[in-house]
């Protein structure tokens, strides 16, 4: 298992409708698991994409980063006890390579040794001596290495939508050009419905409900929320999503921020990252970074949503 999240805060709208409406559409689903959740393909009726290949895709990835497995790649970087360079896939270092430039654009927001912390409050299996240090984890063309030997790495927040740009490939290399496809509420979009118009997407409000509607073609959605996982302390709310620059779960008005980007782990890490800050940081860093993303933020009793970037070009009108 990959993650320790649950991704609920997305869906395929078309996935709102009766069954009888996906068959009118024209359009045939596939799917199955995949870290701990799902994923979920839709294509027009009649394509057959190789199952197999996504298949090996999610399988691959979940044994290249998941905190869960003793023998994924991950894990053995983790329980390295040495500072010295260790050989390294170039799928482990292009993603350790991404989360560390959202790290440096975030200023911390998103840091892949924040493990242990998230590990403390109940949501992973990361113990390690060391984080909050993303500085001390190093690159080169062949290998990774730690600064610190008790430093360790999480790429939680980046993985799964490194693994949906992979199944996307992997469908265009097929000859696939047109489809939806949903790894545990994440999704990218390529192409168009089979009625000619965009792919349409929802993303959830507060307690479930409906918050927004958005049109994805050629491009991918994420979402960080609150909602998924928390649990009660003393009458307080406790949420999986850490903010790495004080060691503490998330305890702002934000309750969720979605990110689109061309790339599914562009959007997921941005996704994380932006969560992790109040909401006019949040703001002012997707402002000034040209990023395309919708917060929604508590305001009274009611919920508002604040739109950055270019973002309104996909809000359904």
């Amino acid at each position: 298992m990959l993650t320790r999240r649950s991704f609920l805060a997305l869906t395929g709208a078309a996935s709102l409708a009766p069954t009888a409406g996906w068959a009118a559409a024209g359009v045939d689903v596939i799917g199955g698991a995949a870290f701990g959740s799902y994923w979920r393909l839709t294509v027009p009726s009649g394509i057959e994409p190789a199952r197999a290949a996504l298949e090996t895709i999610v399988d691959d990835v979940d044994l290249e980063f998941s905190p869960y497995r003793p023998n994924s790649a991950l894990s053995v970087f983790n329980g390295a006890m040495t500072t010295d360079w260790l050989p390294a896939s170039d799928q482990f270092r292009t993603v350790l390579s991404k989360g560390l430039d959202i790290a440096h654009q975030s200023r911390g927001a998103f840091d892949p040794t924040v493990g242990p912390v998230v590990a403390r409050y109940g949501f992973g299996p990361i113990h390690a001596e060391a984080w909050g240090q993303y500085e001390g984890l190093g690159i080169n063309e062949v290998a990774v290495r730690k600064s610190d030997a008790g430093l360790s790495a999480d790429l939680c927040g980046i993985a799964k939508g490194h693994a949906l740009d992979r199944m996307a490939a992997a469908l265009e290399a097929q000859g696939v050009g047109d489809f939806l496809l949903d790894l545990g509420g994440e999704l990218c979009a390529r192409g168009r419905h089979p009625d000619g118009r965009d792919w349409q997407v929802a993303i959830e409000g507060a307690s479930g409900t409906l918050g927004m509607g958005l049109k994805l073609r050629d491009s991918a959605i994420a979402t960080s929320g609150i909602s998924a996982q928390v649990y009660g302390v003393d009458g307080h709310q406790v949420s999986h999503i850490i903010d790495p620059r004080t060691g503490s779960p998330v305890s702002g008005r934000t309750v969720s921020v979605s990110v689109v980007a061309k790339s599914a782990a562009t959007a997921d890490g941005w996704a994380t990252a932006l969560m992790a800050m109040e909401h006019d940081q949040a703001e002012a860093l997707a402002t000034e970074l040209g990023l395309d993303a919708v917060l929604l933020v508590r305001d009274g009793g009611a919920i508002r949503t604040i739109m950055v970037g270019a973002i309104g070009d996909h809000v359904l009108g």
